[in-house]
């Protein structure tokens, strides 16, 4: 099985601190690229490999983004912010109930789906609504962006010692 990491071990090393709007965006680009994958799939096991990397680039991501990027960004805009951690919180729940599912269950394609559908939605609100405000702002963002860094390679870190997480195959 591929690892969904591998392209964040592929970015250059000061990515995140250089711009942590556009290495955010690759990873929305990244995450439309598989739920594309997931929901136009024509093989059965090319949906099965799509659904275990969104669901753990999806994870990554949202960790990414509660622990570091919308604390280092909040006083730009504290109520977007917060409605955002909101949408997460819900992607959070379905994340957790796709990890006690296998990938082959009519609930968990429908959950996938609905995840999805959530998940493109917030993505385009960030990039449409938060990005502008926060490039407007002009603010250095390099030390947000080198604690995405050490925060996003500790995650991987520990999800590779310990499994990482994701829906069953």
């Amino acid at each position: 099985m591929a690892s969904i990491h591998q392209p964040n071990a592929r970015r250059p090393r000061d990515a995140f601190a250089d711009n942590p709007l556009q290495t955010l965006r690759r990873d929305h680009d990244l995450i439309r690229k598989l739920s594309d994958k997931y929901l136009n799939g024509h093989s059965l096991e090319v949906r099965r490999q799509a659904a275990v990397q969104l669901v753990r680039a999806i994870h990554t991501h949202s960790r990414l983004e509660e622990a570091v990027f919308y604390p280092g960004v909040r006083k730009v805009e504290p109520n977007l912010v917060a409605h955002f951690e909101e949408e997460h919180l819900n992607v959070d729940d379905m994340l957790a109930a796709l990890q006690e599912m296998h990938v082959d269950e009519l609930r968990a394609d429908m959950l996938m789906r609905d995840m999805i559908q959530s998940t493109l939605a917030h993505i385009r609100e960030e990039e449409e609504e938060l990005f502008p405000l926060l490039e407007l702002a002009q603010l250095d963002l390099s030390a947000v962006g080198l604690e995405m860094q050490v925060f996003e390679a500790n995650l991987v870190h520990m999800q590779a010692q310990f499994g990482g997480r994701g829906i069953r195959h």
